[in-house]
């Protein structure tokens, strides 16, 4: 068998309309680092996820009526779920009408409310990149240039 390749800006994409009267999640990073945060397909990404990811500054809240999906949990950073230490990469998901708050549990462990799911690369449409943290403040950097 021999792999095609595809660009993924290649594929069609169905319009997509916002509806802001629909329910809508919020997040608030309560972490002293940055986080990413699953909102909104942007209408300027031509990734085939479901979802795009968003940086969100320590101590910022998503905008109200701006539909926040979850967040990511880098490669060498965990999550306490359920009392229990999940290792990255992973991305948590919440519900609609969920606002949540991200919190630091030790040095590398992040924390938030009752979420609905943890899922690792290819478990879900999301883009779950295998990165450390350090990895995303260098391109982080390189985006504020």
């Amino acid at each position: 068998m021999i792999l095609f390749p595809i660009n993924y800006g290649e594929l069609l994409r169905a319009e997509f309309t916002r509806l802001t009267s629909r329910t809508w999640g919020q997040c608030t990073n309560a972490t002293d680092e940055l986080l990413i945060v699953y909102g909104p397909k942007h209408e300027r990404e031509n990734s085939i996820f479901d979802t795009s990811p968003y940086l969100l500054e320590p101590g910022n809240t998503t905008p109200a009526h701006w539909d926040c999906d979850g967040f990511f949990v880098p490669a060498n950073r965990a999550v306490l779920r359920r009392r229990q230490a999940q290792k990255g990469p992973l991305a948590i998901k919440f519900w609609d009408f969920r606002h949540f708050r991200v919190r630091k549990h030790g040095h590398s462990v992040y924390q938030s409310g009752w979420d609905n799911g943890s899922f690792e690369p290819s478990q879900i449409n999301w883009a779950i990149p295998v990165l450390s943290y350090e990895e995303i403040l260098k391109r982080a950097e390189s985006l504020t240039r």
